[in-house]
């Protein structure tokens, strides 16, 4: 029996507590919240959070953070302060005297309060948790466009740096998200992240339109 249809809206729900600090260097003030849905003229990720630092606004989504530029949202260094309530896919733990940090490819996190806080590398690592093999970035064509791709994310690159762009239709990855559900429709699976769609084809796992999408209703 197949599961019924479901649809995935992620809510993101960042807070700062009241708690004091947990053992984390003396960084930048930062504050979070979430802007999900909200127009901005130039798309962003769905299930985006704007993050704070100082007077300094970025935008942060599955371990990357943008800033705007002049063609679109680009992708920046993580910037040290910088505050999020859960860690990004793909994570690993490293400890070093006695207090452990988290490491997402060259970006560094340390606890503090609900969530956690971009610091700077640590001086030496004196034992680590292996680190899963890293995902390399894909080239994927759509006709004559070139995008790269890494774990449900498209970017366009120009002479400014990787732009974000939304998934284009027709896309075939080699793989899927990290973090993509399986979703039934009409006897098919499909697989969703993000308000992305997939299916599986011979070549790989294909971006379509939500299934359902157009479907005429059943009659009564």
């Amino acid at each position: 029996m197949k599961p019924s249809l479901f649809r995935i809206r992620p809510l993101l729900s960042l807070t700062l507590g009241a708690a004091g600090l947990l053992a984390v260097p003396a960084l930048s003030r930062a504050a979070t919240h979430v802007s999900v849905g909200v127009g901005v003229g130039v798309p962003l990720p769905y299930g985006y959070s704007e993050v704070r630092v100082g007077s300094d606004r970025y935008y942060y989504h599955r371990g990357v953070y943008y800033r705007p530029g002049p063609h679109g949202y680009y992708v920046v260094h993580a910037p040290r302060g910088a505050y999020i309530h859960a860690l990004p896919p793909h994570y690993t733990r490293v400890y070093v005297g006695g207090t452990y940090y988290y490491r997402y490819g060259d970006v560094y996190y340390q606890t503090y309060r609900n969530g956690y806080m971009v610091v700077d590398p640590p001086p030496a690592v004196v034992a680590s948790i292996p680190a899963p093999v890293k995902e390399e970035p894909q080239t994927v064509w759509v006709g004559d466009v070139e995008y790269q791709y890494k774990d449900g994310q498209f970017f366009t690159k120009n002479a400014d740096g990787l732009v974000w762009a939304p998934a284009p239709l027709g896309a075939i990855t080699k793989t899927l998200p990290a973090e993509a559900r399986s979703v039934w429709y009409q006897e098919n699976e499909y697989f969703e992240c993000d308000e992305v769609y997939f299916k599986k084809t011979p070549d790989g796992y294909k971006v379509i339109e939500a299934p359902w999408k157009g479907a005429q209703p059943p009659p009564r």
